[in-house]
């Protein structure tokens, strides 16, 4: 594959590998997946959504987290939805009271009234009384939990009362849940052994895929504006790419770094191959791609890409 040696040698690389896109100018796509959700979030309905690692589910929570309240308030012509993120995984989120205080002080609530010294009841009832009052002063919040499993996983802290407790609270539309992790909701209530009333029953679940053809080409013509891929570079792209969000964010990055490096195809074949391994399991193979090659080409992404530009201009009025 040729390369120009004297492409620019330092730019802004937009592709993201192992971790979750935080600017929301680069999230591309999951249109029916944010359209499911706030959908549903219009009336305070909890959701879960449910994928294999390293799908995007983090991802789609951050953008959501980021721009529903946005999206939700134009609607209403009102500041009333609220959406609060928070990484389960973290150290601010490992024990009831960090989870309890962490949120409250999302919401510039007090937290004082949560201590650790309190029994755990009554934690949890001074943060459902500080919860509904900003309910019953308008307020609609949203709280997007990423890595669920992580609560099912420590069931000495997170236990039945804590579960139960946030049932209330849900089935009441005092609040509303979007959760990501990899089993669906009831799985993890059957392996964590919890035996009080179903939690899981209260969520519409998504299955969070693959990108779509159409995603794939937006996703594209998107970076090959902001790093201007030569005809080399993009049919290269083509030939291997595939619909795993991960897969092609190490693609492009790869390519993107390849002006440099500038190794024959082979081998940046093996390095992409290499890389998938390292993220997606030791077992992957770039031979085992469900390429969607055919239904992407130079011409499409440049339609797409004429489509954009066509809009902004609209919006800036160029």
């Amino acid at each position: 594959m040729p390369y120009l040696a004297n492409r620019e040698t330092t730019m802004h690389n937009p592709f993201t590998i192992g971790s979750m896109i935080q600017n929301p100018a680069e999230f591309v796509g999951r249109t029916a997946e944010l359209q499911f959700l706030l959908t549903r979030l219009r009336s305070l309905q909890s959701c879960s959504v449910v994928g294999e690692r390293r799908i995007g589910k983090s991802s789609l929570l951050y953008h959501l987290h980021q721009t529903g309240a946005a999206r939700l308030n134009e609607e209403l012509g009102e500041p009333s939805y609220r959406f609060v993120y928070v990484e389960l995984a973290d150290a601010a989120a490992q024990t009831v009271v960090d989870f309890l205080r962490t949120v409250l002080d999302a919401v510039q609530c007090p937290t004082d009234a949560i201590r650790d010294d309190n029994k755990s009841s009554r934690n949890l009832t001074a943060f459902d009384q500080a919860i509904k009052a900003r309910a019953e002063a308008g307020e609609r919040l949203v709280l997007c939990l990423d890595e669920f499993e992580a609560l099912f996983e420590n069931p000495a802290e997170f236990n039945n009362a804590f579960f139960n407790h946030l049932r209330t609270m849900v089935n009441h539309r005092r609040l509303a849940l979007v959760t990501t992790s990899q089993q669906p909701l009831e799985n993890l209530e059957t392996l964590s052994g919890k035996k009080s009333s179903p939690f899981s029953n209260l969520f519409a679940a998504i299955k969070l895929g693959d990108l779509t053809e159409e995603e794939c080409t937006q996703f594209l013509a998107l970076h090959h504006e902001q790093v201007n891929f030569t005809e080399a570079e993009l049919k290269f792209i083509i030939s291997w790419l595939d619909p795993h969000p991960l897969k092609l964010q190490i693609l492009c990055d790869l390519v993107l770094q390849n002006r440099l490096r500038q190794w024959r195809d082979d081998v940046l074949k093996d390095e992409f191959e290499k890389i998938c391994r390292q993220f997606l399991g030791s077992k992957y193979e770039v031979k085992n791609l469900r390429k969607v090659k055919s239904y992407i080409s130079m011409e499409s992404i440049g339609k797409v890409l004429a489509n954009l530009k066509a809009a902004r201009d609209l919006f800036t009025g160029k």
